[in-house]
């Protein structure tokens, strides 16, 4: 509509009036993953979070661990036919996306403190305990914590949200959770979660409160958050503070972030902006060679046989780590 358009203006208006820092960026410090000991992929929706330890670890590891292990089905994967790898999977998930009553009563450990308190989340009884879990944790300060609490809100997954959808088919099957249903109190809830993990110093935090910040189309409380996640190592924020500097003509400090980027592994497109960049005089020959080849070895140090076993089941999981997007 109209109104929604003249606020979307007025954002981008502001956005491009807005002063991009031209500091150094200081390159990325790696993590990495708790279990494997692989590189993490930058993001928190791309590690898995055990509530009951705090521990983190990559999606290649947190599948290996949990019922149904996707890593344990996929060794002959290449093999089967079409119909005989959708068997497979029907025989772990059941229809209807859910999981079988035998995946469902199967219970494994956490790899780290062996507690079955938070390694699987098909039942509202699951649900409850993880969260409970999470609060706990969240109590003592836990940044990440109270991240995954605000995500669990945010979505809909919530005991208090799940509560008030039990019996409805469209969101449980045979007992087993379907999805979450967002509402207003959930993102409130989720917003206030934000808030205290990003003041607690949690980059990502940070960026899923300038992406809200987005949908209210202000520019401002958007920028500020932006700026903080990028200062703090999300890899997003470095991201779109690029795009934006592009878009502004603002080519050196581009440079910079898509620098960060390449360091971190992060996508292929910052090395192509930085080879660009080199052509047309805005990088030097030494910060190019030295981004590429850190580019590189943090690629190697994203890739692993059992991260590359998940994209060949396409779950979502590229071999270095990253979530695929859909479709």
């Amino acid at each position: 509509c109209k109104a929604t358009a003249n606020k979307r203006r007025d954002f981008n208006a502001v956005l491009f009036d807005t002063e991009l820092d031209n500091d150094v960026i200081p390159p990325p410090t790696p993590q990495d993953c708790d279990l494997c000991m692989y590189r993490m992929p930058p993001g928190a929706g791309r590690s898995k979070y055990f509530a009951c330890c705090g521990k983190i670890v990559c999606k290649a590891c947190y599948s290996r661990s949990t019922p149904g292990n996707l890593l344990d089905m996929s060794s002959n994967y290449e093999n089967l036919s079409q119909m005989e790898r959708l068997n497979l999977l029907m025989s772990t998930f059941g229809p209807n996306g859910t999981a079988s009553a035998e995946r469902r009563n199967e219970q494994r450990g956490c790899p780290f403190c062996r507690s079955t308190d938070d390694m699987v989340t098909f039942t509202i009884e699951h649900h409850k305990i993880r969260e409970r879990c999470l609060l706990s944790r969240a109590n003592k300060g836990d940044s990440r914590a109270l991240l995954e609490l605000a995500c669990l809100h945010k979505s809909g997954y919530s005991v208090a949200s799940l509560d008030k959808l039990k019996g409805d088919k469209d969101f449980f099957f045979e007992g087993t959770v379907r999805k979450g249903k967002q509402s207003p109190e959930g993102d409130a809830k989720a917003f206030e979660y934000f808030q205290k993990s990003a003041a607690l110093g949690n980059g990502d935090a940070y960026y899923y409160l300038s992406q809200l910040h987005r949908l209210e189309y202000n520019a401002s409380a958007f920028f500020d958050c932006l700026t903080k996640a990028a200062a703090l190592g999300n890899a997003e924020a470095h991201d779109e503070l690029a795009s934006l500097a592009m878009e502004k003509k603002q080519i050196k400090v581009a440079m910079k972030h898509y620098q960060f980027l390449a360091f971190a592994g992060y996508s292929n497109e910052s090395t192509e902006k930085l080879t660009a960049g080199y052509k047309d005089g805005y990088v030097t020959k030494e910060e190019l060679a030295s981004s590429l080849r850190a580019y590189q070895s943090a690629r190697e140090e994203l890739s692993s046989k059992e991260r590359a076993q998940l994209e060949l089941m396409n779950a979502g999981v590229s071999s270095d780590g990253k979530l695929k997007p859909p479709g």
